[in-house]
Parts: structure tokens; sequence; C-alpha cells
């Protein structure tokens, strides 16, 4: 195809075209990456939320099922679940039926970012 003074061209992309190009993917790129390391970040945490969780349903079992009743007031505990630690909080407080007792329970890991929080009534006696 000839131009309009006679000679033929090949059209292509310039220097500059290819530049702008190659900033716009590397963006596009390292924005990908960022998105890659907040989901493993967030699979991670909910993951550890999830086995506090487990954690929190396993002491609710072990404090409903207890004959004696747990001391009203707050505690603490160190437990092994899965291979890590836990620091199990518990608040005990009377309800306003004097039968029943309101335990509030919260797990999280010993190093970590996840957490549950549970709460339960059972019989004071």
């Amino acid at each position: 195809m000839a131009s309009e003074n006679g000679q033929d061209r090949e059209r292509g992309f310039t220097l500059l075209e290819m530049l702008v190009a190659l900033s716009v993917i590397s963006i596009a790129a390292l924005a990908l990456v960022r998105l890659d390391a907040y989901a493993v970040r967030t699979a991670g945490d909910l993951d550890e939320s999830t086995m506090a969780g487990i954690v929190a349903q396993n002491r609710a079992v072990e404090l409903w099922t207890d004959p004696a009743p747990p001391t009203i007031g707050n505690s603490a505990i160190g437990v092994a679940n899965a291979g890590r630690n836990w620091r199990v909080e518990q608040r005990v407080t009377q309800t306003a039926d004097d039968a029943l007792l309101r335990i509030d329970l919260l797990v999280r890991p010993e190093s970590g970012r996840g957490q549950a929080a549970l709460t339960i009534i059972r019989p004071s006696r």
C-alpha cells in the first residue's frame, strides 16, 4: 500500500506505545500479586478463627458436663489443640435466675490473629 508521498510504510507500534503498554501490564500484575498475598493471609486468619471456635466449643462441653459448677468470676487457661497453643478466657456471672450461670468464653491463639467467642448458660448446681 502506497502512502501519499509514494513510499511504502509498515504500520506498527512505536517504542513509546510499547513502554506504556508494558507499564499498564506491570501495574496490573503487581495488583494481582498483592491480592494473592491478601487472600493467603485471610485464609490463614479464617483457619485460626475456625480452630478457635472448635476450642471454644470443646471448653463449653467441658464446662457443661462438669458436675461441679465453675466459680463465679474471670479466669484464663492455656489449652493445646491441633498442634497449637490457645488462651481460653472465661467469665462466669450469675443470671437473673439463681439456678443458672452465664459463661462467656473468648479463645485466642497464643500467636496469631484469629479468635472466637461463645456464651453458654448452665445450671448453677
